[in-house]
């Protein structure tokens, strides 16, 4: 049977429909009475198919949680990939809750009317249509600590936002790459006035050659900098031993360096 399940869903506090690609652990049809924790993922068309992927490779999601579980490295995950928007520029619009005005500035790809503002609603489907319909259709543990979410870039910055947002639901948090810039002064304010209800974990990274625009050549500054601050402001009200940051030396801003460092987000969540 497929272990990578597709289906189409109706994200009713966006308006829109959405595919969601749903991997299920190597023993998942074997054994009908083990539950699994669900790491729920942005940017799903880049996550397990090197054809769909933006870049040309995926981040090899399966394969690389087969051969962790085939090694007794961990017991399995479920993985809820949901598809970005590709309309235009309306993914950025869904992984940002506060709107960059500015944007066409940095990246210089003519977003006239600045991008963002959706990220609240997006996070509401994934706490209250998503999460139940994926509780109530595939053998999940449903609780906070068995509850994860997870992305890249724009993907990163919303998994802060909904992760934090939302600590009653989840409790670990993978923020790769994260696109501090688009919005860092109100992240990081967000982050303080969140603080931690509840024990968190937050794995960041970053590469030292990453960049969304070629022509800036201040870009790859944007991403280190913003990522060690997002770190240190983490610092001010979590216990460092829950926050775990790799700064990948010569890494780029792509799904090749994603996939590279996912075994490590596992080792540090599981």
């Amino acid at each position: 049977m497929d272990r990578i399940i597709i289906k189409e869903i109706y994200m009713k506090e966006l308006d829109r429909k959405r595919n969601i690609r749903i991997y299920l652990p190597i023993d998942y049809y074997e054994n009908e009475n083990k539950r699994y924790p669900v790491i729920y993922m942005h940017d799903g068309q880049n996550l397990f198919d090197h054809h769909l992927s933006y870049s040309g490779h995926s981040w090899e999601i399966k394969e690389t949680l087969d051969r962790m579980q085939e090694n007794g490295e961990i017991e399995g995950f479920i993985v809820v990939g949901i598809d970005n928007n590709q309309e235009g520029f309306k993914r950025l619009d869904e992984y940002s809750p506060w709107k960059n005005e500015e944007i066409e500035s940095l990246l210089e790809r003519g977003i006239k009317d600045g991008a963002g503002g959706e990220g609240k609603e997006y996070a509401e489907f994934i706490v209250n249509t998503l999460k139940p319909y994926i509780d109530e259709n595939f053998r999940t543990l449903r609780d906070r600590e068995n509850t994860i979410v997870a992305g890249s870039s724009m993907g990163g910055f919303i998994s802060l936002y909904i992760g934090f947002k939302y600590q009653d639901v989840f409790s670990k948090i993978g923020a790769f790459s994260t696109a501090a810039w688009f919005k860092e002064g109100e992240l990081l304010e967000f982050l303080r006035e969140e603080g931690q209800r509840e024990e968190m974990k937050v794995y960041l990274d970053i590469g030292t050659e990453e960049t969304s625009n070629d022509d800036d050549p201040n870009f790859k500054d944007y991403y280190i900098n913003g990522t060690i601050r997002i770190y240190e402001t983490l610092c001010e009200f979590m216990d460092k031993q829950n926050i775990k940051l790799i700064i990948d030396e010569g890494a780029t801003h792509n799904e090749i360096h994603w996939a590279k460092r996912f075994p490590e987000f596992i080792r540090f969540i599981k």
